[in-house]
């Protein structure tokens, strides 16, 4: 299950998709029925690249196993062709499967992997880890970190590639970090069986659910939501606003009014970090100024009922 906060993120996206598209579109509805569709599928699809990003870690592993075997004279540590976690991954049934169509898709590519390979070689926590002549699984652990935080999530070129086949990567990637973070998390030295692998598979539902309900609430009231903003905005007019920071606001509006169980507090929290991340420096203090006083307002007049014991929100 995705973390609410990066629910938001891709509801934002496609909400300020849908705000720049919208006057240049022909039929409204027709936008909006495809906007939402694209935003189930950008969320469904998370799953199959966090899988991808411990594939490509296994494949430089089945290479590294290769040129070990091809050294017959020289003895030089291939650590990375033992590592105990990418054994450890192997026998993880939703990996091996994905492991098949990645690597079918990879079939014209061999090269670049091992051009990526070479490249990591030469990555200094590579070289540390490979002078090993017994590595412990505390090392395999940190080499893994390594290789998939250090290496394949920061490299230009592997991230051009899943660009290339993901149009949201960048934003996809940052949910897809947190996701490895807590799977390699849960790895130790004591039982590092307990390796779990995080999926979305089996909240998957709810998960779009959330997020179709918020998106839909925004572009069904943006006139509603862009009347409170014109109403406590001072000295500014409301077309001087950013896109982006519009549509945060009316994001963080369309929770506070429609989602009762997400405490108020919660959502502007939230709305302050979309706008520091996706648009200035300045924003996170301007949407926190005018969230609180619409917020105010509507609890005022009763357009925001918050309900259940002890609000909470899985951030």
């Amino acid at each position: 299950m995705l973390n609410r906060r990066s629910i938001r993120i891709k509801v934002l996206q496609h909400i300020y998709s849908f705000g720049l598209n919208v006057r240049l579109s022909e039929d409204v509805e027709v936008l909006k029925s495809n906007t939402l569709v694209n935003l189930k599928s950008s969320i469904s699809s998370i799953d199959t690249y966090y899988i991808q990003v411990i594939v490509l870690a296994l494949n430089f592993q089945e290479i590294d196993i290769k040129k070990k075997a091809l050294q017959k004279k020289n003895k030089l540590n291939f650590n990375l062709s033992q590592n105990k976690i990418l054994e450890l991954f192997k026998k993880k049934p939703v990996i091996k499967n994905e492991m098949i169509s990645f690597n079918s898709s990879l079939s014209s590519e061999i090269e670049l992997l091992k051009d990526w390979y070479k490249l990591l070689k030469s990555e200094t926590f590579f070289e540390t880890y490979n002078k090993k002549d017994n590595p412990s699984i505390d090392d395999d652990i940190e080499f893994i970190k390594g290789l998939i935080f250090v290496f394949i999530l920061k490299n230009e070129d592997i991230n051009s590639f899943f660009e290339s086949r993901n149009i949201y990567w960048d934003i996809d990637k940052q949910i897809i970090r947190s996701m490895l973070k807590t799977s390699i998390g849960s790895l130790n030295s004591t039982d590092f069986n307990t390796f779990a692998v995080a999926s979305l598979s089996e909240n998957i539902k709810e998960d779009i659910e959330f997020a179709s309900s918020l998106f839909d609430c925004v572009v069904s009231n943006t006139d509603k939501y862009d009347s409170y903003v014109k109403k406590f905005v001072k000295n500014w007019d409301i077309d001087r606003i950013s896109k982006m920071d519009l549509s945060v606001i009316r994001l963080g509006i369309a929770e506070m009014t429609s989602f009762n169980h997400i405490p108020v507090k919660v959502t502007i929290n939230e709305c302050i970090d979309l706008a520091k991340n996706f648009s200035s420096p300045k924003s996170g203090k301007f949407v926190n100024g005018l969230l609180d006083v619409i917020s105010l307002n509507l609890q005022e007049i009763g357009q925001i009922k918050k309900t259940g014991k002890g609000l909470i929100d899985n951030k």
